[in-house]
């Protein structure tokens, strides 16, 4: 074998270790250095996030006594129980003060809203008779109450005309919130056949 032929072989053999080295060694390291980098930015993420979160939770920590207060006042119009007697009470005086001549409640069984929140509610229909600055003084009065109220709709029409002005009849469909019962979802399920209307609760 001549020298010239010993010096090729002798490159192509380094050639052939330089590649199996990178193969078998260099690769693999690379490859896991990769791993390894891109494990450092999940947990640098991660690692935001939580201290993210951390940072909400000092908020809410120094915060504490503002949202108690708020959640109470929160309390006060969407009270535990649907409490229908004080809400037709308060109904009841409104039209009182504000000098109607008839309302008419009829509310609806308790029952699951059909916007999902977490609260349940009690439908009203809401029949008042008067004059157009006692039905605004009414709806002013109802605004205020001390109870969350929704008026879904509002039709006024003409009852009657008299030498003393123009009588209105104003129906109110609404609906009045409280919080859902705990381990108690049977409760909120209309009843089987429709939901019985009770009588109405008319005032002279």
């Amino acid at each position: 074998m001549s020298g010239r032929t010993r010096i090729i072989l002798w490159i192509v053999i380094a050639v052939l270790a330089c590649v199996a080295l990178y193969w078998f060694v260099v690769k693999p390291q690379r490859e896991e250095l990769a791993l390894v980098n891109q494990e450092i930015e999940q947990e640098e993420i991660r690692t935001t996030q939580l201290q993210a979160e951390l940072r909400r939770l000092q908020e809410l920590q120094e915060n504490a006594p503002a949202l108690e207060a708020e959640l109470s006042e929160i309390r006060r119009f969407v009270p535990r129980k649907p409490d229908l007697s004080n809400f037709i009470f308060q109904v009841q005086e409104a039209a009182n003060r504000a000098g109607l001549d008839f309302v008419q409640i009829s509310p609806t069984l308790p029952e699951s809203p059909p916007e999902g929140a977490a609260l349940a509610q009690v439908q009203a229909s809401i029949v008042a008779n008067g004059g157009y600055f006692s039905l605004q003084d009414f709806l002013r009065r109802l605004y205020g109450m001390d109870r969350a109220l929704r008026a879904d709709s509002v039709s006024i029409a003409v009852s009657s005309l008299e030498p003393f002005g123009t009588r209105l009849s104003m129906t109110l469909a609404t609906r009045i919130f409280f919080e859902v019962p705990a381990g108690t979802p049977a409760a909120l399920a209309p009843a089987p056949g429709g939901t019985p209307t009770p009588t109405p609760t008319p005032i002279p």
